[in-house]
């Protein structure tokens, strides 16, 4: 059964959600090979040894991945500001949100009738 959409409630936590295991872990871990084989793909453009001077691998995974952890962190806390900002405006102006009225689909669309 549908539920009717209260506009006071859409934007709330779902308090089933559970995120999952890799949802904090891939783009820093992504970040990371990216910026890993970026080292070895300017090595192999220059003709050097691919691991050589293996502290820029080090360096260039770790960066990318910090990188990566804010720009993550930045995206979640403009996202939930965004979303506190709809909220309080959805608060101070519930007559611009009234609930939807329930409608059947027989409601919404017009009578068929084939034509042989």
């Amino acid at each position: 059964m549908a539920i009717v959409p209260d506009p006071r409630k859409l934007l709330l936590l779902d308090p089933e959600y559970r995120p999952s295991f890799l949802s904090d872990k891939f783009f820093p871990m992504f970040a990371g090979v990216l910026g890993f084989s970026a080292v070895v793909a300017s090595r192999y453009a220059s003709r050097r040894p691919l691991f050589s001077g293996i502290q820029h691998h080090i360096l260039s995974t770790s960066i990318a991945g910090v990188l990566a952890t804010i720009a993550q962190q930045k995206y979640q806390s403009h996202n939930a500001e965004k979303d506190a900002i709809y909220r309080h405006y959805i608060e101070l102006h519930p007559e611009d949100f009234p609930i939807p009225e329930r409608k059947k689909i027989g409601e919404i669309f017009p009578k068929f009738t084939p034509v042989r």
